[in-house]
């Protein structure tokens, strides 16, 4: 534990929460600790287990910190931009996660997956889902999309890719690369 200045409120907990992170890293979610977490965010146990009785509830608090509200619709007029508006708050979730959540995901261990499964799904990429399709059906009523391509399984093809990127290279996709994905891929797929 620190000897400076006793940290307490919201600088704790985003001591706390940074340090689940570093742990997923490090650890991963099977060998995760709450022992641990203490020890990296240099607070006693005891502060930990006052607030999450198991690194379950610590996790999903941690993840709902960082992890951005569910992206409105956002209905520009424009297939591309409406894309790459929602492909964006996707790769800058997986940035503010710092690619803990997937390493939990891939990792052969089921535990701590439905964890990170559900607060991921719901918080955002279940909403990013559903609002690509919204915007593939908008961008078909327009006559931007082919009637065809406005379907679930090909607002899932963005995604995928981001998804796939960083799990198998480790790497999130930058603005540039973010929006060749979508002009060079994504655009060609939906064109009527």
């Amino acid at each position: 534990m620190s000897t400076g200045t006793r940290r307490r409120g919201g600088d704790l907990e985003a001591a706390i929460y940074e340090a689940v992170f570093e742990q997923l890293k490090a650890v991963g979610y099977r060998k995760l600790t709450m022992e641990g977490i203490a020890a990296e965010a240099r607070t006693g146990k005891a502060a930990l287990y006052r607030r999450w009785p198991s690194k379950d509830e610590l996790v999903t608090d941690a993840l709902k910190h960082v992890l951005p509200e569910p992206p409105p619709s956002p209905s520009t007029g424009r297939v591309r931009e409406d894309v790459l508006l929602l492909l964006t708050c996707l790769r800058d979730t997986l940035v503010a996660c710092r690619g803990a959540a997937l390493k939990v995901l891939k990792e052969d261990s089921g535990e701590g997956k439905g964890v990170m499964n559900e607060v991921i799904r719901t918080r955002i990429s279940q909403p990013v889902l559903d609002r690509l399709y919204e915007s593939l059906v908008e961008g078909a009523a327009r006559g931007e999309v082919r009637p065809d391509a406005a379907t679930r399984q090909i607002a899932r093809v963005g995604p995928a890719m981001i998804v796939y990127q960083n799990l198998t290279e480790g790497l999130n996709l930058g603005d540039e690369e973010l929006a060749s994905l979508v002009d060079d891929v994504l655009i060609p797929l939906l064109r009527p």
